[in-house]
């Protein structure tokens, strides 16, 4: 049978700059992500009468999400995101594959402001999202 893995080039990551609620703008140099780490919550069911712990699931929590990227300060999506990170404001996000498939969510940017480098490297930056609500796949 053959494969029917995605590849990652060419993913795209789109934030809402122009218009709250719908990602329009495209994060520049995107070169790693990963994400959607959270869990449902556990309730404790257990009763008295109970012979072992009994459990049923809670809410989803999808949980963070994170990028790296070549970073690029005249870049309209990253100066974005760094904004983000400061105002607070929950911004809508669309993860975009090659085979059209999307990924849309909405997070708070806890983190945009990290930096990296070295000899033979690139500047890089990064950050972190702490989704809130549902995940959209379409």
């Amino acid at each position: 049978m053959a494969s029917t893995a995605i590849s990652a080039q060419g993913c795209t990551l789109e934030i809402d700059v122009a218009a709250a609620g719908t990602p329009d703008t495209e994060i520049a140099n995107l070169f790693s992500f990963s994400g959607l780490d959270g869990e449902a919550s556990e309730i404790d069911v257990t009763s008295l009468s109970s012979t072992a712990k009994e459990y049923k699931l809670g809410l989803k929590d999808y949980g963070n999400f994170s990028i790296e990227y070549h970073v690029d300060f005249d870049d309209a999506g990253q100066d974005d995101l760094r904004s983000a990170g400061v105002s607070g404001d929950v911004k809508t996000f669309r993860l975009t594959l090659p085979n059209g498939r999307t990924l849309t969510f909405s997070a708070l940017v806890k983190n945009a402001d990290s930096i990296s480098g070295g000899v033979d490297a690139t500047v890089n930056g990064g950050a972190s999202l702490r989704i809130t609500g549902a995940v959209t796949v379409a």
